[in-house]
């Protein structure tokens, strides 16, 4: 263990965990965390990080002061109205008739679960398992349905006034008029977004309303009338809602995305005309797809959550989420391997810590499971995979294992580097299978290919122990018999058959390392074909 314990660690976890419980005192009662999730769209990499940092902070707060009690909520805003079709949603036509209803009463376009915002959540369930995360879900739709928002409704009604004084100034000139914290829910059209409140009623929990707004994609049906704004009912504007949250849950610290300090500034005004006490708050910085745009759900920008389970270790993408979170980082594609790349040298020097019991200043205090590799003691890098994964030309993946453990030993010193390792090797084939493959051209060997295939194949069963550069040498002995004038033209056709390329690494050396047997296969299944 650190000697200088988790009150000296300057991790930001650390520091927030220590700013919280001072503000807190010895207060013995639970600390309550939040982070949030918009349904309106596929989950992404941000969507992680809503629910993944403040977690950090709570574990950290654990590591100071393991007695206090906590709990980390997940509230999903399942009953905002959807504005816009994401692009990456199919058939978006038959979407875009319920523009403007809750996303928790829009039918699954994928058609696997009860609702639009259920497809959503049952992705952010499955981003969420391997993370080993103790939290709650909580649908709005559920708490406002069942009663739980009720009572807090009933204070925003009496509050209805001072909540407008304090939003009317940070609107726009032509919203202001008709601005309420209330949404109802048009019986007939059952849009939420086309509703305009024409007075509130406290003493009966009730708002008059007329179904007459555009807003947000919302085809307006013409009905007026009076409504509950209680069960469901209705809903209340997000900054309310934000506040109404907060007041209910007793909630303390919440993350959010630094384009929303003035919305969190406001939140925590309205939660106070409420009865409560504003969240410490942690804004941080955006992510960016590859040309330095904000990563966007509603147009299906950035990595989904598949994506990045299917090409990273998760243990990367957790290092990546706490890494710098006041910075701004792209998150694409091909950014990937970097920054499992940056992972794999954390994990070589908290491996070092480790062995000198100097581990808990570490990032992978927070990231690691109880099931991760804790050391990886191979210089092999992630992008090194990747390369060779695409200059092999091949998703055989027991040739590839040869090719890395002949290139780097190292990968079997121990059990955690070659659980690693594996890891590595998956996710890179997952890559070649998906993004490179369907890109090769089937290739149908000439009859003067045939041949220079059956000369190798020839060469290597005779002298199966041949070094890499006597490979090379008959490789080009077998292009000086078949071109006298240039022999190099012997290469293209044997990657061609090899690799389904047109070029690679030196073939002496790869032949080498993935095994003449294996090489030799390939070659006559390619022949027989």
């Amino acid at each position: 263990m650190n000697s200088s314990g988790p009150n000296n660690c300057r991790l930001w976890p650390y520091e927030e965990a220590r700013r919280l419980l001072e503000r807190d005192g010895d207060g013995a009662r639970e600390i309550v965390f939040e982070g949030g999730f918009g349904p309106s769209g596929l989950p992404h990499l941000g969507t992680m990080a809503e629910v993944l940092r403040p977690s950090f902070v709570r574990h950290a707060v654990r590591l100071i002061a393991p007695q206090r009690r906590s709990r980390l909520i997940v509230f999903i805003d399942d009953m905002d109205g959807l504005r816009k079709v994401p692009e990456n949603v199919p058939e978006r036509e038959r979407v875009e008739r319920y523009l403007g209803q809750p996303v928790s009463r829009i039918p699954d376009p994928f058609g696997c679960c009860e609702s639009f915002s259920g497809h959503m959540v049952k992705l952010l369930r499955e981003l969420l398992r391997p993370l080993h995360l103790e939290h709650e879900l909580i649908l709005s739709s559920e708490m406002y349905a069942n009663g739980r928002f009720d009572p807090i409704l009933r204070l925003v009604l009496e509050k209805y006034q001072e909540i407008i004084d304090l939003m009317v100034p940070t609107l726009r000139d032509e919203n202001r008029a008709a601005w309420s914290p209330f949404l109802p829910i048009c019986p007939s059209c059952e849009q939420v977004n086309s509703t305009r409140v024409i007075a509130h009623h406290p003493e009966r929990g009730t708002v008059e309303f007329s179904c007459e707004r555009t807003f947000g994609g919302s085809r307006p049906c013409g009905f007026s009338g009076e409504r509950s704004v209680l069960g469901g009912q209705a809903k209340v504007q997000w900054k309310v809602d934000w506040a109404m949250r907060w007041r209910l849950f007793g909630v303390d610290y919440e993350l959010y995305g630094k384009d929303l300090i003035d919305s969190a500034r406001l939140s925590g005004q309205i939660v106070r005309l409420l009865g409560g006490t504003p969240p410490l708050g942690f804004p941080f910085e955006m992510f960016l797809d590859e040309e330095g745009r904000k990563v966007s759900k509603s147009v299906g920008r950035g990595v989904t959550v598949e994506q990045w389970q299917r090409y990273a270790p998760i243990e990367a993408l957790k290092y990546f989420l706490f890494v710098n979170p006041r910075r701004a980082r792209k998150l694409f594609l091909a950014a990937i391997p970097q920054y499992v790349d940056e992972y794999l040298e954390e994990l070589r020097a908290y491996a070092a810590a480790k062995d000198e019991e100097k581990p808990l200043d570490s990032p992978l205090e927070f990231v690691l499971a109880p099931d991760s590799p804790r050391r990886f003691n191979s210089d092999l890098s992630f992008s090194l995979v990747m390369n060779v994964a695409a200059a092999l030309g091949v998703s055989d993946r027991e040739l590839m294992w040869n090719y890395l453990t002949r290139y780097d030993p190292a990968i079997l010193a121990d059990e955690d580097t070659r659980r690693m390792a594996e890891a590595l090797l998956a996710c890179a084939l997952n890559f070649r299978r998906d993004y490179l493959e369907p890109a090769l051209l089937p290739y149908e060997p000439q009859v003067q290919d045939r041949l220079i295939a059956q000369k190798l194949i020839d060469f290597l069963t005779t002298s199966p122990e041949a070094s890499a550069r006597e490979i090379e040498t008959a490789i080009y002995d077998i292009g000086r018999a078949l071109f006298p004038e240039k022999p190099g033209k012997v290469f293209q056709p044997l990657y061609r058959m090899i690799m389904q390329q047109d070029r690679g690494p030196r073939l002496g050396a790869f032949i080498r390392l993935a095994t003449p047997q294996r090489v030799i296969g390939i070659l006559e299944r390619r022949l027989a074909n």
